[in-house]
């Protein structure tokens, strides 16, 4: 049986990480943009990773969120084979 990805030290870090970037997030009034999750990859069994805010972009509002999911499922449609 193999270990497990992430040791406790590690998901108590990334969890850590989350409420701190969170409280930045609110602090600093970016919360329409979203936060990305960067794995670190190093070897060291205590490292996950850490949030980062994207400031570069912003997370749509819900109509524009709507409006994203008519045009894709209306592509999706017209792509489908037609049955005879």
């Amino acid at each position: 049986m193999s270990r497990p990805f992430l040791g406790r030290s590690a998901i108590a870090d990334v969890i850590k990480s989350k409420e701190r970037t969170n409280a930045i997030q609110r602090r600093e009034g970016l919360t329409d943009h979203p936060v990305r999750f960067i794995v670190c990859g190093c070897p060291d069994p205590t490292c996950g990773g850490w949030h980062t805010i994207e400031t570069d972009r912003k997370t749509p509002s819900p109509e524009e969120c709507a409006a994203i999911i008519q045009t894709d499922n209306s592509a999706r449609k017209s792509k489908k084979p037609k049955s005879k």
